[in-house]
């Protein structure tokens, strides 16, 4: 497979070329990304595909206002027209006197292990054979057992980012992936979902790893068990964290959020808002992070930046626009929409540092408690406030150190930040989860003491 970063990066700078001389500032972000994956729905096989998706964003200043194009078509008079489309849109948007100038080059670090040169030669044939494998290796634990969904799959591509401020940058990841979602019978019905995932940057899916956790858990979720309507210790593995973390924490460090007055957290830089054991960053440059890149979207080098140090907030994650609002600096965390040109703020690699401890010393050392690994309702979390009312699903009994069975209907209501005060433990098993197009979570196991959950009755 042909290297095409530098093939993008001509199309980058051609375009930001031929607009500089008609506006006042231009940038250009090209992508090119290539998916092959099987998928298996309800125990048989549905699809297998390679997909290709390419596209370049336009954006242009005209005296104070901002007009984006966008062309799906990697060809240079297309991107050419994309620009004029940028420039008519800026000449009739409203001024914008606030606004900064576009980024300068700056240093970029190199993203480290982020490519696998394997992944570009698969095709969809040995996906199929593999989610093949990877359903009947579940289904072979027990005629009980129902595959829900199940894929395995690599993603490829290059990208490339050119300005009329000189940065002129190009970057290439890859990304292999297995997925499982089972249930299983019961006398009553089934049940709770079971999810379980392996994401790589390298080619070597871990499927017995994905077959031997989700058929643990989902003989552990056939043993009902009975909660109690109380204030209880919760340990929440790193999935249920990611999820609640996305729709909770990371709207109240969002730049946008804290110029707007949005966020809970907005006049609270160096104030303690966690446990002292809860440190937090977005690392853009971790080595083999599903969101490590040598540049985000508006071509800021990716960077490390500490949130939460020892249970105090030090920073918040900025693009360009918001930190001149604030006059901070971007963070480097801007994330494009290609087809509407709208830039979002968004974590590269929000990562929970860990402990020493493993899942299983955590659990063995509450005597009465629940293991959640897994969240309904997450996304309608108050996003201005932090308060939450989630379901855990699954949710695991844990009593006198050992998990005895699922809890159907376990709900968890709170305050993220209150939450967070309230972590007595953060575990070793540190587990990456995608949330975000090019965003993932890293984390461990993390148990809290003293949080209201409500069980069902009967």
């Amino acid at each position: 497979m042909i290297d095409q970063r530098n093939e993008l990066l001509a199309l980058a700078d051609k375009a930001v070329t031929f607009g500089a001389k008609q506006v006042d500032q231009i940038e250009v972000l090209v992508d090119n990304q290539y998916s092959i994956s099987s998928e298996v729905d309800l125990g048989e096989m549905s699809k297998a595909f390679k997909l290709q998706e390419g596209g370049a964003a336009v954006q242009c200043v005209v005296d104070h206002r901002i007009g984006s194009g966008f062309t799906n078509r990697l060809d240079r008079l297309l991107l050419e027209k994309a620009v004029k489309q940028a420039i008519a849109a800026a000449k009739a948007s409203t001024p914008d006197p606030t606004l900064g100038d576009l980024p300068a080059k700056g240093t970029y670090k190199e993203a480290r292990d982020v490519w696998d040169d394997a992944i570009p030669d698969k095709n969809p044939g040995e996906f199929v054979d593999l989610t093949a494998d990877l359903n009947r290796r579940i289904t072979s634990q027990g005629s009980d057992i129902i595959v829900g969904e199940a894929a395995t799959g690599v993603v490829y591509g290059w990208h490339a980012f050119a300005n009329s401020n000189g940065v002129s940058v190009a970057d290439r990841a890859t990304l292999a992936f297995a997925y499982a979602a089972l249930v299983a019978t019961t006398p009553t019905g089934v049940t709770p979902t079971v999810v379980e995932v392996d994401v790589k940057r390298h080619f070597d899916p871990d499927i017995d790893g994905v077959v031997k956790r989700s058929v643990k858990d989902v003989r552990l979720a056939k043993q009902p068990a009975k909660g109690k309507t109380a204030p209880s210790t919760v340990i929440m593995d790193a999935h249920s964290l990611a999820e609640l973390s996305f729709f909770t924490l990371l709207p109240a460090v969002r730049g946008e959020n804290v110029v707007r007055g949005r966020s809970a957290l907005a006049k609270r830089r160096g104030d303690k808002v966690a446990a002292k054991i809860l440190s937090i960053v977005d690392d853009g440059v971790r080595p083999g992070g599903y969101g490590t890149s040598l540049f985000d979207d508006e071509g800021v080098p990716r960077q490390t930046t500490r949130i939460i140090e020892n249970g105090y907030l030090r920073s918040f994650l900025w693009d360009c626009y918001w930190s001149h609002q604030a006059k901070e600096k971007s963070s480097g965390n801007a994330s494009r929409d290609l087809r509407s040109g709208v830039v979002s703020i968004q974590p590269s690699n929000l990562v929970i540092e860990p402990g020493k401890k493993s899942l299983e010393d955590l659990t063995s050392e509450v005597k009465s408690g629940y293991l959640i690994k897994g969240l309904q309702g997450a996304h309608s979390s108050n996003q201005d406030t932090g308060d939450f009312s989630v379901v855990g699903n699954p949710a695991f009994r844990i009593e006198n150190g050992q998990l005895t069975g699922c809890v159907h209907g376990l709900m968890m209501a709170g305050n993220i930040f209150d939450l967070l005060q309230h972590a007595d433990q953060v575990g070793s098993d540190t587990r990456e989860y995608l949330v975000w197009a090019s965003s993932s979570v890293i984390g461990p196991s993390t148990r809290f003491t003293d949080i209201q959950v409500v069980a069902r009755e009967g």
